[in-house]
């Protein structure tokens, strides 16, 4: 799974089809942050099975 934050950011992405999923001036990792947060709206479509 790849984790996304925008530069100058602390909430990190990891669903896709998140409408903040940023897809330009990023930093990205394949495991999970130990620091920042999780993007809300991700956690959510997760619960919901709608991660992509």
């Amino acid at each position: 799974m790849e984790y996304r934050k925008k530069h100058g950011s602390d909430t990190w992405h990891f669903c896709k089809n998140c409408a903040n999923w940023p897809t330009s001036g990023y930093d990205s990792k394949t495991t999970k942050p130990t620091s920042g947060e999780l993007c809300n709206q991700c956690q959510a479509k997760k619960s919901a099975g709608n991660c992509k």
